[in-house]
């Protein structure tokens, strides 16, 4: 199993930007650029600490050229397949479900895993986050600010 990780970074992600607002996070991953097989892992989008993720997917840009039937899971490092079950790239269009919500309370990232075997896809992974600060910071040391009587 070979590990692969985008370049982009958790800093370049602000998560601390209107931290009631969702955003969108995404990247084009085309696999046609790189050897990969079945479990193979892609670090696509860092997810921030304290962040809930509503909703990932991948947008088929260009179908599976390799023949033999690869799929994709969108996952994170704890479930492979937290957002997406391993689906085939066969054809172009959104892959998603609906209500697959998550908290991270540490950092992690939007993963990709080859499920069956070789693909030459090309896809947009994206996530929609929203950060759990809620105006404090980005580590577990905020303050209490309600007070109980």
């Amino acid at each position: 199993m070979t590990a692969y990780n985008s370049d982009i970074t958790s800093t370049n992600i602000p998560a601390k930007m209107g931290s009631a607002i969702p955003r969108v996070y995404s990247d084009v991953v085309d696999f046609s650029s790189t050897t990969n097989a079945a479990s193979d892992t892609f670090d696509v989008l860092p997810i921030p600490a304290n962040s809930l993720v509503l909703a990932a997917g991948v947008d088929v840009l260009t179908a599976d050229g390799a023949g033999n039937s690869g799929t994709i899971a969108v996952g994170d490092s704890v479930d492979a397949d937290q957002y997406v079950a391993a689906a085939t790239v066969a054809a172009t269009g959104q892959m998603t479900t609906l209500d697959a919500n998550y908290a991270y309370a540490s950092a992690d990232a939007i993963r990709l895993t080859i499920a069956t075997g070789a693909i030459d896809a090309k896809v947009r992974v994206w996530a929609c986050v929203i950060s759990l600060d809620g105006g404090g910071t980005l580590t577990d040391t905020d303050s209490q600010k309600s007070t109980f009587a």
